[in-house]
């Protein structure tokens, strides 16, 4: 009998331990396929718990924030059933019966495989919970999209609930990028372009689409598309670090997307992803009129580029391998539509890896703006529509997140001809700042730009000067009555260096 006793508890342990070993298989699966669904970015705010919901989303209708989907019982779905959860997911139904708003996308979510979708309950239920409110978008929206019964009608005619099911016809990669792609990846909800009504015009499968003021580029198998120069292990490679081989970055929505769920797939997944997207059947082409730039567009773009962005990216656009992209060449610059590069100058980006951050440019004029990102756009081997308008990037001006310091407009650098500007701009941004305290930084930095123009007009010497140490304290963190009262001083003591070197030039400039 004790044999027996013994006998039946080793048992019982085994089960035990075989069910604690299922269910850790099980949840890290869970992990696996929400690091696929990218949860993270949108149910996580900026510097917040994960999953306890608050990241905005900007809409024409209004903002609306991922909701909290850790299991806070009175803030997040601790009361949820797998049922419920199932249901959200499937349907696009929430637990007490009211429908999801498709910002949520339940449109690709229902086609989810019951494995992956027991595995991603699994894991959620693991994950410790917060307390953290968020507002519902019956708070945020405007009327009368706050009314969430509306949703019946948008569901009835956009959403069918189905499953996916492998083509019998294409390989298991295949099939496997498909189902990353359209169904947990949902990278349609950004790359097809959508109705006014907001949902996916799936006849122009991911052809390219806005979002939030920005453009993700067309990603089908079109010669034309992004994808299409790279061959699928380059295109494999961008997927999992966001660098290409044309010394070309990810930035805004999609290096936040390699970051928190691509760079985490495997290499096989990848691949397959890459695969897909290669090999997918062509989608039909849009076509837009194209219009073409003015030449005076052309070269106030050209200053302006000289100016602002030269220094780093270069004169020819092909900036510094590793460390500055490329604009040349740079298939996001190059897109159907212009927002990427708009957005780019509105709010910059912080540094990833070893490439170098980019401050905001914001304080430039909408029409600056248009006219920058059209000559970069047709300039070099560039051969992208000139579609930028002012009242396009005034548009998505409220769209990014621009620095506080930077929505002021008052404190415009002077924008100068190139032949004048680029040998103050060349001259080392530090030494500019030094030079405004310091006798002997000032003397080098006037010796260095007099030597690069011998016959220069003090009146140009000064303003040129003047430009460049401008954009050098604007980046910093100090007020604009402070930057000004600096910059005003700093053109002083150069007009006196100069009349102490001797030159005895006319401050007016005779060309102007």
């Amino acid at each position: 009998m004790g044999l027996v006793s013994v006998t039946l508890a080793g048992v019982v342990l085994t089960l035990g331990w075989a069910r604690a070993v299922a269910t850790e298989r099980l949840v890290a699966r869970g992990e696996y396929v929400a690091r696929a669904a990218d949860c993270m970015s949108c149910h996580t705010e900026p510097g917040g718990k994960p999953f306890a919901g608050g990241d905005e989303l900007k809409t024409v209708f209004g903002s609306i924030y991922g909701p909290n989907i850790t299991p806070d019982r009175r803030t997040g779905i601790g009361t949820w059933s797998q049922e419920d959860f199932t249901r959200a997911l499937r349907r696009g139904i929430r637990k007490d019966g009211g429908l999801l708003y498709p910002a949520m996308p339940y449109v690709d979510y229902t086609k989810m495989t019951d494995d992956d979708l027991n595995a991603l309950w699994a894991y959620l239920r693991s994950i410790p919970a917060v307390e953290h409110v968020v507002p519902p978008a019956e708070q945020t929206f405007k009327f009368p999209f706050n009314i969430r019964a509306g949703n019946a009608a948008w569901q009835a005619v956009f959403f069918k609930p189905e499953r996916w099911k492998p083509a019998p016809d294409k390989t298991a990669s295949w099939n496997r990028g498909e189902y990353l792609v359209t169904v947990l990846g949902h990278c349609g909800e950004c790359h097809t372009p959508k109705d006014v009504a907001k949902a996916q015009k799936f006849r122009y499968h991911l052809t390219g689409g806005q979002l939030e003021g920005w453009y993700a580029p067309d990603i089908s198998n079109d010669p034309l598309s992004a994808i299409a120069p790279f061959n699928v292990d380059q295109v494999a490679h961008f997927l999992k670090t966001g660098v290409l081989p044309n010394n070309t970055t990810a930035f805004g929505p999609m290096q936040e997307t390699i970051h928190d769920s691509l760079s985490h797939l495997t290499d096989g997944d990848l691949h397959a992803i890459a695969l897909y997207l290669k090999q997918e059947p062509k989608p039909k082409s849009q076509n837009p009129p194209r219009t073409s730039i003015s030449p005076e567009s052309f070269a106030a773009g050209r200053d302006l580029y000289i100016n602002n962005c030269s220094s780093c990216h270069q004169p020819n656009g092909r900036g510094l391998p590793g460390q500055v992209p490329a604009l040349d060449g740079n298939t996001a610059v190059t897109a159907s539509q212009p927002n990427d590069a708009v957005m780019a100058i509105l709010q910059g980006f912080g540094p990833h890896g070893t490439w170098g951050a980019m401050g905001s440019f914001a304080q430039l004029s909408n029409q600056q703006i248009a006219d920058l990102v059209n000559y970069i756009r047709t300039a070099w081997n560039n051969h992208a529509e000139p579609n930028a308008v002012e009242w396009s990037v005034g548009n998505w001006r409220a769209f990014a997140d621009i620095p506080a310091k930077e929505r002021q407009p008052d404190l415009i650098c002077p924008l100068l001809p190139p032949v004048v500007s680029a040998p103050a701009l060349a001259i080392d941004r530090n030494l500019l700042r030094k030079a405004a305290t310091d006798a002997g930084a000032l003397q080098q930095v006037v010796e260095q730009y007099t030597s690069a123009r011998a016959k220069s007009p003090v009146a140009d010497t000064v303003e040129a000067l003047s430009s460049a140490y401008c954009r050098a304290v604007v980046s910093e963190n100090v007020s604009l009555a402070q930057s000004a009262a600096r910059i005003a001083t700093f053109t002083q003591e150069v007009a006196i260096a100069l009349s102490e070197r001797g030159h005895t030039a006319s401050l007016e400039n005779p060309n102007r």
